[in-house]
């Protein structure tokens, strides 16, 4: 009976700890949309990431789009990852991914929920439903139809 318990006991150790690294490197913002999903995560805020990172996560790559209509964003792309649209806006730093990244981010996920025709990001002339986004290390990524793929796309660049 007791080598049980103490199996039991290393099994959820090594449990914790597992999903304690996990929590370490992405957080949820706490907003929600209207169905009470989260919309958006921040993560890996010690991390400065290039295109070549994004590429390596299996991020397919579409095309380059004008950095001139975000202030501070450095380069602008668009792609696809896990059959969803997504978008990468690159900063030089977390802080200002966060700073100066968020409310433009927020303002397009707000601008897509719940709409049944979608919406488009900055530079997209076709429908997108960007219903999430993350602040990643020094990008931010808008995510079609929901945070799990943002989650997943931030799991792929540890």
């Amino acid at each position: 009976m007791g080598l049980i318990k103490l199996v039991i006991a290393l099994a959820l150790l090594i449990s914790a700890v597992a999903c304690g690294t996990e929590a370490d490197n992405v957080a949820s913002s706490g907003d929600t949309n209207e169905f009470g999903f989260e919309t958006s995560i921040i993560a890996s805020p010690d991390s400065v990431y290039t295109i070549d990172d994004v590429k390596a996560t299996g991020w397919k790559l579409s095309k380059e789009l004008p950095a001139d209509q975000l202030e501070g964003v450095s380069a602008v792309w668009f792609g696809f990852y896990q059959q969803k649209n997504l978008e990468v806006w690159i900063y030089d730093s977390h802080e200002e991914a966060k700073r100066l990244g968020t409310g433009p981010a927020e303002e397009i996920v707000a601008a897509t929920r719940g709409v049944s025709g979608g919406g488009a990001g900055p530079y997209m002339k076709q429908v997108t439903h960007y219903r999430a986004f993350g602040v990643i290390g020094n990008l931010v990524i808008l995510c079609e139809t929901e945070i799990a793929v943002c989650e997943n796309f931030s799991s792929a660049l540890q």
